[in-house]
């Protein structure tokens, strides 16, 4: 993914969904899954699992969404992060 690519902060492993949101802001699963729309797949990340060679696994989570907003910066608004 572009986002991924152009964050080169740190390196970092993130769990996430790819969306395609409708005109009401609903996530579209046919639109993604035709494959028609690639141009506005979007990233919704909601946990990260490493940042900058640090394992996260065992913190809490909300300590994990804290470190998330980092790389989602990053990327420019490329990459959402799921509260």
């Amino acid at each position: 993914m572009e986002a991924a690519l152009k964050n080169r902060l740190k390196r970092f492993v993130i769990d996430g969904e790819a969306v395609i949101l409708g005109v009401d802001g609903i996530s579209d699963f046919d639109a993604l899954h035709s494959g028609k729309h690639s141009e506005e797949v979007q990233l919704c990340a909601f946990d990260i699992f490493v940042e900058g060679g640090d394992d996260l696994r065992k913190l809490p989570l909300s300590m994990r969404k804290a470190n998330l907003a980092g790389p989602t910066r990053a990327a420019g608004g490329d990459i959402h992060q799921s509260l």
